[in-house]
């Protein structure tokens, strides 16, 4: 395998592999791993942000009925403490477009329009970033298909992830997906308990139900086709956005993988995209700013103030300040079955 010069985005991006979905003999997960050991060797920023993860320190928190795991990574406080506003996006250079990638940063080109990044400032290894070649806005309905298509070209062993742009993306003005190694977050796991699902529809050959009792409401879709399972995920977007009364993307996060049996998306429907206490001073602030990853029960505190502070009370308040909970969750699911009409 040669590293190959490939126009994106009107500007040279250094390629070291594309993978067009047509077949061949390497897989995409094979791929990734592969540049990952090559940036691993020639790529210093990244060397530097696999030795914060190495070095990252872990704290298990347990509520009632559920448990999540604290973080202390300072690599990660340039994302946490991410300027999001209108004003502060327009007058910084995106970060994510081709352009401005870092000279050492190489990429897999992927179906045409994407490019597959190894993540410099990792929370899991094997963390990745999927990337548009355009600067189009953060925006999963009208990109769930391929969405749903990297789920399934990673395979098994890998989650794909979705940050909505008012709800935890970086960069909410630049079309993006991540990926890591499937079940590293504790959710992957506390979803498979019979106990933890109730309220199960069916529909298209689609199985959508809630959780209980883990904190925070998430919404569980399954199913085996692609455009079935799009359709009601695309369907659970617009409820949502009925129930919260807004017209852009509802606050939300999406956790999704691929297995023989199909995929299984865990959506969590958000309130806000930042808790009261992240904007307090002196010793009362958080500095918790959740995305996917810590809504799928991987906090992330790149302040050690915080990585001590927290307690299973100060967790379970962020989820209910943040997220739906059960009761919410159930009414979304109680509309998305059609016991409400919404457009």
């Amino acid at each position: 395998m040669t590293l190959n010069d490939c126009t994106v985005d009107g500007s040279q991006q250094r390629c070291f592999a594309s993978f067009d979905g047509k077949g061949g003999s390497t897989s995409l997960l094979e791929l990734a791993d592969a540049l990952l050991e090559r940036q691993k060797q020639n790529w210093p920023m990244l060397v530097d942000g696999y030795a914060a993860l190495s070095a990252a320190r872990i704290r298990e928190i347990r509520g009632d009925g559920w448990g999540v795991q604290l973080q202390f990574n300072p690599r990660r406080i340039m994302s946490s403490r991410a300027k999001v506003d209108p004003e502060s996006i327009r007058r910084r250079p995106c970060f994510l477009c081709p352009g401005n990638l870092p000279q050492e940063q190489e990429a897999i080109g992927y179906r045409d329009d994407y490019l597959i990044l190894c993540n410099p400032a990792p929370i899991f290894p094997g963390h990745r970033t999927i990337v548009h070649i355009c600067h189009l806005p953060q925006s999963l309905p009208d990109h769930l298909g391929i969405f749903l298509q990297l789920a399934a070209d990673f395979g098994p062993r890998m989650t794909v992830f979705y940050n909505g742009p008012l709800a935890g993306a970086s960069a909410p003005d630049h079309l993006h997906f991540q990926a890591a190694p499937a079940g590293l977050m504790p959710v992957e796991a506390e979803i498979l308990h019979p106990r933890k699902r109730v309220g199960a529809k069916r529909r298209d050959g689609v199985k959508i139900w809630q959780t209980t009792g883990l904190g925070r409401g998430i919404l569980v879709i399954e199913g085996e086709k692609k455009e079935n399972v799009a359709a009601a995920t695309g369907d659970a977007i617009r409820a949502l956005g009925h129930m919260t009364s807004t017209d852009q993307e509802p606050m939300l996060n999406i956790l999704c993988t691929h297995t023989k049996e199909g995929w299984r998306l865990l959506l969590f429907p958000r309130r806000k995209h930042r808790p009261d206490a992240y904007f307090r001073e002196g010793g009362e602030r958080l500095l918790i700013s959740p995305g996917a990853a810590d809504m799928g029960g991987t906090i992330i505190t790149p302040r050690e103030e915080d990585f001590y502070a927290l307690t299973p009370d100060l967790v379970s308040g962020i989820f209910r300040e943040v997220a739906f909970d059960d009761t919410a969750t159930a009414a979304l699911l109680s509309l998305l079955a059609g016991k409400r009409p919404f457009i």
